[in-house]
């Protein structure tokens, strides 16, 4: 469902945002 509701553009924008929170939970 969360796949579906999600966007190409949006896989990328949420991308980054996960990228930056799994940096944020290392540190």
């Amino acid at each position: 469902l969360f796949n579906m509701y999600l966007t190409r553009d949006r896989r990328v924008e949420i991308a980054r945002l996960l990228n930056l929170t799994e940096r944020q939970v290392k540190i």
